[in-house]
């Protein structure tokens, strides 16, 4: 007996109709990605779901363009989500259905997802473990810069004294955060801004009275999600406060070899390092020193 023909693939922009069904695909594809390098996998509960899906229709309503999926007799088997914020192009999420991967499916979205940005003369990527991403940055002309994850429930008896770091206040901060994010990676975060806050992270915030006196922290739980700093000595004393404010496990993702600073802190409150993370850069001469990224908005 002949087997039909498997149906074509279509990409196209995302709609909102896609967005259950591209959490769902989206999320298992990477939750296979986890598993095949020994990661923690979190429950898919209905807080990640939740999350999930407000990641996805917040991209589709900021940069529709950006985001597009890939459909199979009726299905979702791929996503590409990017942002562009000015000059800078970031890829907030990219999943094929593990199923249907190896068939070109991922480098079509990625072709997609590049020509929006293709104006932009910076690139970002924070990329997963999979080898086959990773050659799929490195041969669009990203520079890949091979990093650590850090994990566990820190130890502070290290950590120095008079912090100064305060609560933040999303609507009052604003302009100080996109300030101190634009001196770092290039660009404010502008709508993302409403993201992080309607995602529930908190916002800390170092504001001494000089321009080198300053830095900014997102945590959402236990995750350090965003940090940047107007030194080191700065970002070194928002690490740690971030580090304080965390009950139970913390993680840092994306501590490159040019970020020695955020390393040693990792070491001192006696994190576990793993060798995972890996940030795809465009149009930039080296990776920002004193800038822990958002793998959701860069």
């Amino acid at each position: 007996m002949t087997r039909p023909a498997p149906a074509e693939v279509h990409v196209r922009l995302l709609r909102d109709e896609d967005v259950a069904a591209s959490e769902q695909m989206s999320s298992r594809a990477l939750e296979e990605i986890d598993l095949q390098f020994g990661l923690a996998v979190e429950p898919r509960d209905e807080a990640r779901i939740a999350g999930g899906q407000m990641r996805i229709r917040h991209l589709a309503s900021t940069d529709p363009e950006g985001s597009v999926v890939a459909e199979r007799g009726g299905e979702i088997v791929g996503i590409g989500l990017a942002l562009r914020r000015g000059s800078l192009w970031f890829l907030s999420l990219m999943a094929v259905r593990g199923d249907v991967q190896g068939g070109g499916i991922g480098r079509r979205l990625m072709d997609a997802t590049l020509e929006y940005g293709k104006h932009c003369a910076l690139g970002m990527i924070c990329a997963s473990p999979d080898p086959r991403a990773l050659r799929r940055y490195g041969r669009a002309g990203f520079t890949l810069h091979a990093g650590y994850e850090a994990e566990g429930i820190p130890d502070r008896a290290e950590m120095p004294a008079g912090l100064g770091v305060r609560e933040g206040d999303w609507g009052r901060d604003a302009d100080f955060v996109e300030a101190l994010a634009a001196r770092r990676r290039g660009e404010p975060y502008g709508p993302d801004l409403d993201f992080a806050r309607r995602r529930g992270m908190r916002l800390l915030v170092l504001d001494g009275p000089s321009r080198d006196d300053r830095a900014i922290c997102m945590l959402r739980g236990g995750n350090v999600a965003v940090l940047a700093g107007a030194t080191e000595e700065a970002a070194s004393r928002m690490l740690w406060a971030a580090l304080a404010e965390i009950r139970g496990a913390a993680t840092l993702s994306y501590l490159l070899g040019n970020q020695q600073w955020a390393i040693e802190i990792a070491l001192a409150a006696r994190l576990r390092l793993k060798p995972l993370d890996t940030l795809a850069i465009r149009g930039m001469a080296a990776p920002p020193t004193l800038y822990l990224p958002s793998g959701v908005f860069g």
